[in-house]
C-alpha cells in the first residue's frame, strides 16, 4: 500500500507541473487555454526526436526545447490568444480548441502518427525511495516538477514582475490605470504556462511513450486538478496534482488501467457538487464559465 502511494506522488509532481500552468494562464489572463495539453504532447516529442537524432542527453535536449518553446508561445500569444482576451467564454474556446486541433494536425505533419519512445539507461536505473524501488526518471521529474513550482512561488512574491502579475491577477483595470504594462505582463504569463507544460513534457520524456494526440489526456487531467485545487491557485494546483496522481495510482493497481482516467472524473464531479471553487480557490467553475 506504501508502495502505490509513493509512486503516486512522483506520478503527481509532473500532473501538478501541467496544472500549474494552466491555472496560472487563467487566474492572471482569464483565458480556458483548451490547446495546453498539447504543450505537454509537443514538449515529449520535440524532446524524443532530438535525442534519437543527434543521440543528445535527454535533459539536456529538453532544455533546448523549453528554449525554443519561448519564440512560439510568444507568437501564438500575440496571434491567437491576445484576440481572445476579455471575449467571452465561447470566444476562448474556439480559438484554443482550434489552437489544439493546429497543433495536433503539426505533429502528425511533421512525426507522423506513430507513437515516439526512447530508452534511457539512467533513467530506467531504479533506486530506493522511502523503501521503495522508482526509476530514476521518475524521481527526477518529480524533483524537477518540486524546484519549478517553487522558483516560481519566488518569482510571484520575490521579484518585481511577479508582483505586477499578480497585481494584474487582482485587478486587471487598476493595474493599467497605475502604469502596468497589462499586455507584456499577459505576454510573460502565457510564455511560462506554456514553458511549464513544454517543461512537463520533458521531464515525462525519458520514460513515457508519446503520440501526436497525448495531450489530450493531459488537458483533462489537468482541468481536473485545477477545479480540485481552485482556479487560480498556484498552491491549489500542485497540491491536486499530487491527489489525483496518487488517485489515479490506487484506481489503476485495484480496478484497472481502465480506471485511472475514470476516477478523477469521478473526483471531478464530487468537488463540483461539495466545494465548486475548489480547496484553495476564490473562483468556481460557474464564475469561470462567465469570465470570472
Amino acid at each position: 500500500m506504501w508502495d502505490l502511494v509513493v509512486l503516486g506522488i512522483m506520478a503527481g509532481g509532473v500532473l501538478a507541473l501541467v496544472a500549474v500552468g494552466l491555472t496560472l494562464i487563467f487566474g492572471v489572463m482569464d483565458v480556458m487555454n483548451f490547446a495546453h495539453g498539447e504543450f505537454v504532447m509537443l514538449g515529449m516529442i520535440a524532446t524524443i526526436f532530438v535525442v534519437t537524432s543527434t543521440g543528445m542527453n535527454p535533459y539536456l535536449a529538453g532544455l533546448l526545447v523549453i528554449i525554443a518553446s519561448i519564440p512560439v508561445a510568444y507568437l501564438i500569444f500575440v496571434a491567437i490568444i491576445r484576440p481572445t482576451i476579455g471575449k467571452s467564454l465561447n470566444v476562448q474556446i474556439f480559438a484554443t480548441l482550434g489552437l489544439s486541433i493546429a497543433l495536433q494536425a503539426a505533429a502528425l505533419m511533421f512525426f507522423g502518427s506513430r507513437t515516439f519512445a526512447i530508452s534511457n539507461d539512467f533513467a530506467a536505473t531504479r533506486l530506493s525511495v522511502l523503501g521503495v524501488q522508482v526509476e530514476v526518471g521518475r524521481v527526477i521529474a518529480f524533483v524537477g516538477g518540486i524546484v519549478l513550482v517553487a522558483a516560481l512561488w519566488f518569482f510571484l512574491y520575490r521579484t518585481r514582475v511577479g508582483k505586477q502579475i499578480r497585481a494584474v491577477s487582482e485587478d486587471h483595470y487598476a493595474a493599467k490605470v497605475v502604469g502596468l504594462r497589462i499586455n507584456r505582463t499577459y505576454a510573460i504569463v502565457f510564455i511560462l504556462g506554456t514553458a511549464f507544460a513544454v517543461g512537463a513534457g520533458v521531464l515525462l520524456a525519458p520514460f513515457t511513450s508519446v503520440n501526436s494526440t497525448t495531450g489530450l489526456n493531459y488537458v483533462l487531467t489537468s482541468f481536473v486538478i485545477v477545479v480540485l485545487g481552485g482556479f487560480g491557485s498556484v498552491g491549489g494546483a500542485f497540491i491536486g496534482g499530487l491527489v489525483v496522481g496518487i488517485i489515479e495510482t490506487f484506481a489503476g493497481y485495484f480496478f484497472g488501467t481502465q480506471w485511472m482516467q475514470a476516477s478523477i472524473f469521478v473526483l471531478f464531479v464530487l468537488v463540483l457538487a461539495i466545494r465548486p471553487q475548489g480547496f484553495f480557490g476564490k473562483k468556481s467553475l460557474d464564475a469561470a464559465m462567465v469570465g470570472g
